[in-house]
């Protein structure tokens, strides 16, 4: 069996409170991030509603797939695959077309695997597709964050999360659809924070439970 560090939980930059079983985020900034309103140069990234799965990557070819911590099959698969095994192949599939792992160096590669087996297919695609985050942070970010066009305070993120459009669905001419939140990228590569659109007050829909993060 292989082994692979897993992909690091990413906390709000607002600091949450636990109400009615869901951890709702607060106008209180939480000082460990507030590099996310004040620091140049990061990004609002558009998050894709999906399951983290990584690539490992030898002598360039993917050699083992991993959902997590699991890992779920190796190069060359069995005949006999689950139907998540079958649809996580097709999304590499479509990923090497898209040359997104074209001349990748040996090493892990996280991403989303999208599509119509996984969390009832947000984005509305047609069959599955396994999107790398950095593609993400290159393609779909947000420049009017990095340019301070607007506040940057609690009631003015609140509000723009209500109408927040996907566009990672944009770039990829997919149906209009609205973003599960973004993920903000500090320019030294390391540092992440993320805020989806359940984690505010007013928001109605079905919420990540009991998630802290």
């Amino acid at each position: 069996m292989s082994i692979i560090k897993d992909f690091p939980k990413i906390e709000s930059p607002f600091v949450r409170k636990l109400v009615n079983d869901h951890y709702i985020v607060t106008p209180e900034i939480n000082p460990e991030y507030a590099w996310v309103f004040q620091e140049v140069g990061v990004r609002a990234v558009d998050k894709i509603d999906g399951t983290n799965v990584c690539l490992r990557i030898s002598g360039g070819q993917v050699t083992n797939v991993f959902n997590r911590q699991n890992e779920k099959f190796v190069f060359p698969p069995a005949i006999t695959q689950t139907a998540w095994e079958g649809a996580c192949l097709e999304g590499i599939a479509r990923a090497i077309q898209k040359d997104w792992l074209h001349n990748l160096i040996d090493g892990d590669y996280f991403g989303e695997l999208i599509g119509e087996l996984i969390n009832g297919n947000p984005q509305q695609l047609t069959g599955h597709l396994w999107v790398p985050f950095n593609y993400l942070a290159r393609k779909c970010h947000w420049r009017s964050w990095i340019k301070n066009q607007y506040p940057k305070d609690y009631e003015s993120i609140s509000q723009w999360f209500k109408d927040l459009p996907s566009l990672f669905n944009q770039t990829q001419k997919l149906p209009p659809v609205m973003a599960e939140g973004l993920v903000f990228y500090h320019p030294d590569g390391k540092r992440l924070a993320k805020l989806r659109r359940d984690m505010f007050d007013w928001f109605e829909g079905e919420r990540h439970h009991f998630s802290a993060y």
